[in-house]
């Protein structure tokens, strides 16, 4: 089943069990795909880049929902970041990230923080799922100054 098969069929879902939040969310993430792609053609792996940078966007409004101290805005996001994760690859805990940074660092042979480039094209190589803010911090800490 594809990204869109689902979306469609969760967007029935939540008209049905009229969820409105989920329902919205679900749209938008439609949208996304179908601004790229009118009929929504698009391979597996551009789709999760869409979700993937939406998710970031999120995240963003969410951190700055909470500096300006707006809990009901707070509270939505949440929500609608839990209903796009659901749509994403299960990301890797904080160990398997930096053990996966300490093999790109090794497998890079970078030695400073100008290195920091070529770890990060290992890093995904080696595991398109990790977390690239993660990734980046943990070998921004092990490479030297």
């Amino acid at each position: 089943m594809t990204f869109i098969e689902k979306i469609n069929n969760g967007i029935k879902e939540a008209m049905r069990s009229r969820d409105q939040l989920r329902l919205d969310t679900l749209r938008m993430l439609k949208s996304k795909i179908l601004a790229v792609d009118a009929r929504g053609n698009l391979p597996d792996s551009e789709v999760l880049k869409l979700f993937k940078t939406y998710f970031g966007n999120l995240q963003e409004a969410l951190d700055q929902a909470q500096a300006a101290n707006r809990p009901e805005s707070v509270e939505k996001l949440k929500n609608e970041l839990e209903i796009v994760q659901e749509f994403l690859p299960i990301t890797l805990s904080p160990e398997e990230t930096k053990r996966i940074v300490m093999q790109a660092i090794a497998d890079s042979g970078a030695k400073t923080k100008k290195d920091l480039g070529l770890v990060m094209k290992s890093i995904m190589k080696l595991n398109s799922t990790v977390d690239g803010k993660l990734a980046k911090d943990l070998a921004s800490q092990l490479l030297a100054d």
